[in-house]
């Protein structure tokens, strides 16, 4: 019996990672993502390309027909107005496919946090999938529960060439585990592999070490060239404003941006506590060398207009948090909104 695997969400970081790695290996792997011209590059590396949406429940069931195994994901449009919504409409779909196949093994990329009975942010997702899951009794999955992605950092490259600052409305003392999707990949492609797990389990992986948002601007601003690059809370409305208007996330995403940082303050999002078996090799150090420094490179310097932009901006926080401590206040506006160029900040 031939060993097929199907990726799902195979443009993405982890699941490009994930098929690349199985195709390396000889396996026969279809991959799915919304166009073709995207998966270009996997078919040409032997993958079966299969282009269609994961809300789409028939094209879903035909493509899981005949599999060995499956790596699935929380599928998150941060454009949505109602991200949790969009997510759950997405995982029925596959849900209904994984029944409809007889699929028998999966792989789940879930998020740390996801066993709360009450989750909070883009978690929620991952949360309802892992039950859904669950409750499919022929199905043997592991669910995938990473902490914070490392790569998120790739989205604060606008707001350290245009103001000079790093920041999150994350404390910058306050110490919790990241990882790099090349990690995940790792292990999700040796599970689906080896096949190495029945019924429904969950494998944390935490990362190489928990670090600050102090440690992380001091390793990222070394890499660049900037050794006194500063980490700023920046104030919940701030930087709400600035992901909505040029990050491109809804207000929607935005609030759920927020909820999951308010989460690693307060240590309501945590993960298991770290053993040899959930620790992972890529440090913050050396990920930001190999994939954070050529991305900033990569990255044309703002115009003057914004460079003063990010100057005001730093007033502007300063002032924020001078007055009222960086608590939301919803009857002042920044003039300076953050500059992101995109997120995934809901894992």
């Amino acid at each position: 019996m031939k060993h097929v695997i199907v990726v799902t969400g195979a443009t993405g970081n982890v699941g490009r990672r994930v098929a690349e790695r199985l195709l390396t290996a000889g396996l026969e792997v279809r991959v799915i993502a919304r166009t073709a011209e995207k998966l270009a590059p996997l078919g040409a590396l032997g993958a079966d390309v299969r282009p269609g949406r994961l809300g789409d429940p028939a094209f879903l069931t035909q493509v899981f027909d005949g599999a060995t195994a499956a790596f699935l994901l929380t599928p998150a449009d941060l454009s949505t107005r109602d991200v949790n919504a969009e997510q759950k409409k997405n995982i029925q779909s596959m849900v209904t496919a994984i029944r409809d196949s007889g699929l028998p093994n999966a792989v789940l990329l879930s998020s740390w946090g996801a066993e709360l009975p009450d989750p909070v942010g883009g978690i929620v997702g991952c949360h309802h999938f892992e039950l859904l899951l669950k409750e499919i009794p022929a199905l043997n999955v592991v669910c995938l529960r990473p902490v914070w992605f490392m790569e998120n950092f790739l989205w604060n490259i606008g707001l350290i060439k245009m103001a000079g600052i790093n920041g999150l409305a994350i404390e910058p003392r306050v110490r919790f585990p990241m990882i790099a999707t090349r990690d995940i990949a790792a292990a999700a492609a040796n599970h689906l592999q080896r096949l190495d797990f029945r019924g429904h389990s969950v494998r944390y992986l935490n990362g190489p070490r928990d670090y600050t948002m102090t440690e992380v601007t001091q390793i990222l601003g070394g890499v660049i060239g900037k050794p006194q690059l500063r980490y700023i809370n920046v104030p919940e409305r701030i930087l709400r404003k600035g992901v909505v208007n040029t990050g491109g996330l809804s207000p929607n995403a935005a609030d759920l941006l927020i909820e999951t940082n308010r989460g690693i303050n307060s240590g309501r999002i945590t993960a298991e506590p770290r053993s040899t078996s959930n620790t992972t090799p890529t440090t913050l150090e050396e990920f930001a060398k190999t994939t954070f420094a050529p991305a900033f490179g990569a990255v044309p310097d703002p115009s003057l207009s914004r460079r003063l932009a990010g100057r005001l901006l730093r007033s502007v926080v300063a002032f924020d948090r001078a007055n009222c401590g960086g608590r939301h206040n919803p009857h002042r506006s920044s003039a300076a909104p953050m500059n992101y160029g995109g997120a995934t900040y809901l894992h």
